[in-house]
């Protein structure tokens, strides 16, 4: 037996997420990954993954595991993959890894991308891709970039999260170390919330990301936001963004 590490890109529009669902005909990735082991090397796997994503969201490297029996080379696994997998679903890398990695629980750190824009009207390159922010900002580009990292400077550090958590998460605890937070403009208005920690809490990344787009509209002001931690109350916190906007940007882990 050996342990295949694969790097995933994909878009989430037509998924209920990652995992498999007990209904066979909710499309999901985990599942369209493991039918495509099925078919190249008949073996039935569990593709481990390193997050459980919400319907809609988009991953550009995400990290997965298998356990296989296969003569296939790890490092061709990834070309091998690709004509048993669906257009939105890519396999960018593949390698072997000691047996005890397991994608999802040797996480040292994740690192999310949020995009949205701000306009009038919906623009249909970025559909399904980043959200559109109805509510114009009151401050200049510049200043709307100051206001923003200044927000996303109280949400640095290690911190109860439970203003920013929604219900139904099944974490323990609600304790999380967000390592850095910036945002960046990456196009004509649109913007992207960058976010590393070690963890993230049910839709917290989402809920950050509507929290700070109501900093930059001019609904809260950035030293809000340590109140809103310090109050460890959900409904004083932004609204939880459209998972669309979201992407899966990378992990890292331990020394493997």
């Amino acid at each position: 037996m050996r342990n295949i590490r694969i790097i995933l890109e994909f878009d989430g529009t037509g998924y209920s997420g990652w995992m498999r669902q007990g209904n066979k005909k909710i499309p999901t990735v985990q599942a369209a990954a493991e039918s495509a082991v099925y078919r190249l090397t008949g073996e039935h796997v569990t593709v481990n993954g390193c997050s459980r994503t919400d319907a809609g969201v988009h991953a550009l490297n995400y990290t997965a595991n298998f356990m296989t029996c296969s003569t296939v080379p790890p490092e061709r696994f990834y070309r091998a993959l690709d004509p048993f997998l669906p257009d939105d679903i890519k396999v960018k890398y593949s390698d072997e890894v000691p047996r005890d990695f397991h994608a999802a629980f040797s996480i040292k750190n994740k690192t999310y991308r949020y995009y949205f824009y701000y306009g009038e009207y919906d623009r249909p390159m970025l559909r399904n891709r980043a959200w559109r922010v109805s509510a114009r900002p009151p401050v200049s580009e510049d200043r709307l970039i100051v206001t923003a990292n200044t927000a996303c400077s109280f949400i640095t550090g290690r911190h109860d999260f439970s203003s920013f958590k929604a219900s139904g998460g099944l974490a323990k605890t609600t304790e999380r170390t967000v390592y850095n937070a910036d945002i960046k403009r990456v196009g004509e208005s649109v913007y992207c919330l960058e976010i590393c920690g070690d963890g993230f809490l049910y839709n917290m990344v989402r809920i950050i990301a509507g929290t700070v787009a109501g900093v930059i509209s001019g609904r809260f002001q950035p030293d809000d936001i340590k109140h809103m931690i310090d109050s460890k109350n959900r409904k004083n916190a932004g609204i939880t963004a459209p998972p669309h906007g979201l992407y899966l940007y990378k992990t890292e882990y331990t020394d493997i």
